[in-house]
């Protein structure tokens, strides 16, 4: 079932990277935004970390919380994230019960789509954001929520392709 507007979150709680339990109850009366990546190897997943990195505090001090969702284990993602220390909160959901929850969509297509974006994969790799090694389903798609303090879904985003998020501009908008 795809969230939409209006509905509520799916409240959860999982354990982050850094093995710290996390509760969508702990973000009650804050924005939040919960984004779900393809798995940590991802060429345009690294990208768009990076990106939501720079734009972190920026983000923070217009009182936005974030949680990245990434089916990978946690030592990938920390081997993947290298020196990045990203400043918000990531969760390894190997078992995709998250994904599952939100509705995230496997497609052969938006997997074929998204390698044709060779425009996002030349930007990738001139940052360095390049693939290590990893597991995970490649035709996972991405997704991205902004929530409301109340924990309604804002802006409920299902990419179309491997490559797809939310824009960073429709992120300030809601800040705004």
């Amino acid at each position: 079932m795809k969230l939409k507007k209006g509905d509520p979150i799916i409240p959860f709680e999982a354990t982050d990277i850094y093995g710290n339990t996390i509760s969508t109850d702990d973000y009650k009366g804050e924005k939040l935004m919960i984004a779900f990546f393809r798995y940590a190897e991802c060429l345009f997943c690294n990208l768009r970390v990076h990106q939501l990195q720079e734009q972190s505090l920026k983000l923070e001090q217009k009182g936005l919380k974030l949680i990245a969702v990434f089916q990978s284990p946690a030592e990938d993602i920390k081997t993947n994230l290298g020196d990045a220390n990203p400043l918000f909160t990531i969760i390894p959901d190997v078992k995709r019960e998250l994904y599952k929850q939100y509705g995230i969509e496997y497609s052969l297509r938006g997997l074929l789509k998204g390698y044709v974006r060779w425009i996002k994969v030349l930007q990738a790799f001139s940052r360095g954001h390049y693939v290590k090694r990893g597991v995970g389903s490649a035709k996972i798609i991405p997704a991205d929520f902004l929530v409301n303090p109340d924990q309604t879904v804002h802006t409920a985003f299902y990419g179309n392709d491997i490559s797809e998020h939310l824009p960073i501009s429709k992120i300030h908008r809601f800040l705004n």
